[in-house]
């Protein structure tokens, strides 16, 4: 039995062949929307791992500077939190900033793992999971400078003669 519209028989296109766009058998494709999460990550964890650790350093140079002359005077033999008394609201702002930076650094790794599980801006996601698990240990290093060159400025201290 032949087509009509061939005389030696069927004609049929090649399976590689597609169909025009628009037609009943390939619709128009539908624009895909953006999916931020792994973005969202990426900005908690620069927040967690960047901003939080800047703000820390930043307070624990004056915690060091405010308590430092108490650190200095009472040796490394012995260490009494009474000499933090005088910088007890730059110890409080410290204390949040870490538990604050904390929350926000496990939400962003979260975040990441499942924006990479789930291919929504992956690369972001695998940012925010590095940057979140090193954040840790960029605040522990921003606040270990600031404390050693905040008592290093202090008159009494190793860093200027008096």
């Amino acid at each position: 039995m032949s087509s009509p519209s061939a005389p030696d028989g069927p004609v049929f296109t090649a399976p590689h062949v597609a169909p025009p766009v628009g037609t009943l058998l390939a619709p128009v494709p539908t624009k895909r929307r953006g999916r931020p999460l792994g973005t969202w990550a990426l900005l908690l964890a620069l927040i967690a791992g960047v901003l939080a650790s800047a703000v820390a350093g930043f307070v624990a140079f004056r915690i060091a500077r405010g308590a430092g002359p108490g650190l200095l005077a009472a040796g490394p033999s012995t260490i009494d939190l009474r000499v933090l008394s005088p910088v007890r609201d730059l110890v409080l702002v410290g204390e949040i900033t870490f538990w604050t930076a904390t929350v926000i650094g496990v939400a962003a790794v979260a975040m990441g793992i499942v924006a990479t599980v789930r291919g929504s801006a992956r690369g972001a996601g695998i940012a925010a999971i590095v940057i979140g698990v090193l954040g840790p240990v960029l605040f522990g290093i921003f606040v270990a400078l600031a404390l050693v060159g905040g008592i290093a400025t202090l008159p009494g201290g190793t860093g200027v003669a008096v």
